[in-house]
């Protein structure tokens, strides 16, 4: 009787903690922030910021289906935003699954520059561009691709600035971007990430070629902020391309596509 009086009130002293390792049900959705600095935007290889630091941040939603949308921000230089308001908006929205342990992500991103403009009297605003994408990972592999619908990619194609000597009957729709990326921990919280990109970009009277762009890096996590180092690196650019990706101000010229190093710091919240 005694052996069953202490094994009763045994289960029930366990009952509080197997009650309490049951999980919580999934939310319908989820809402995050995040919030970032860094030492030098780069955005496939190429410094939006004219290789000085940038603020960013952004807001995503995500339903547990897979459907999200998002919102993500960055103060940019005038190379980025010509006559603008030195803002880059992106928004995007898609679908995520995994099919047989394959992550897919489908999606559409369109990257807005509010008052951005061709020139100082025409106020065409060319450098909004819109992309379509498709991205697989398996593991810590990931590949990316992405296609460009609207028919200017940056500022390059149809209407665009006159630089490139481009036309009203050029286009860049078509252009493609495809990222290949590895991001593997290897200590507790350290993250090596390697990425390779090319760009394809098609444009009929501008001729800029295959771009390449590399980036090796470390991301450290402490206590929910990330402290990032990044190293990159641009080839197969042309004397055009060269001359498209460099910032002249005060007659000072800026490689914007040259190697350098960027350190950020990222929370989600």
């Amino acid at each position: 009787m005694k052996k069953t009086v202490i094994a009763l009130a045994l289960c029930a002293a366990a009952l509080p903690a197997l009650a309490q390792e049951k999980k919580a049900p999934e939310p319908d959705f989820t809402i995050s922030g995040n919030f970032g600095l860094t030492s030098d935007y780069r955005f496939r290889g190429v410094s939006q910021s004219d290789k000085k630091p940038a603020i960013q941040g952004g807001v995503d939603f995500a339903h547990k289906l897979g459907f999200y949308l998002g919102n993500w921000n960055s103060s940019v230089a005038d190379f980025a935003s010509p006559y603008g308001s030195g803002i880059e908006m992106d928004f995007y929205g898609g679908f995520k699954t995994e099919i047989v342990g394959i992550s897919l992500d489908l999606g559409t991103i369109y990257y807005y520059y509010p008052g951005a403009q061709t020139s100082d009297t025409d106020t065409k605003n060319t450098v909004n561009t819109n992309e379509l994408y498709l991205g697989l990972g398996w593991g810590p592999i990931s590949l990316k691709t992405s296609y460009t619908l609207s028919d200017r990619y940056f500022g390059i194609g149809k209407d665009g600035f006159t630089d490139l000597q481009r036309s009203a009957t050029s286009s860049s729709k078509g252009t493609l971007y495809y990222d290949l990326s590895l991001a593997q921990e290897i200590a507790p919280k350290l993250t090596l990430k390697v990425h390779a990109g090319f760009t394809d970009l098609k444009d009929r009277v501008a001729d800029l070629g295959m771009i390449k762009d590399y980036s090796i890096g470390l991301a450290y996590d402490i206590e929910g902020w990330v402290l990032g180092l990044n190293y990159y690196t641009v080839t197969g650019l042309n004397a055009d391309a060269k001359g498209w990706y460099s910032s002249t101000i005060d007659g000072r010229s800026t490689k914007l596509y040259g190697n350098g190093a960027a350190v950020s710091l990222t929370k989600t919240f």
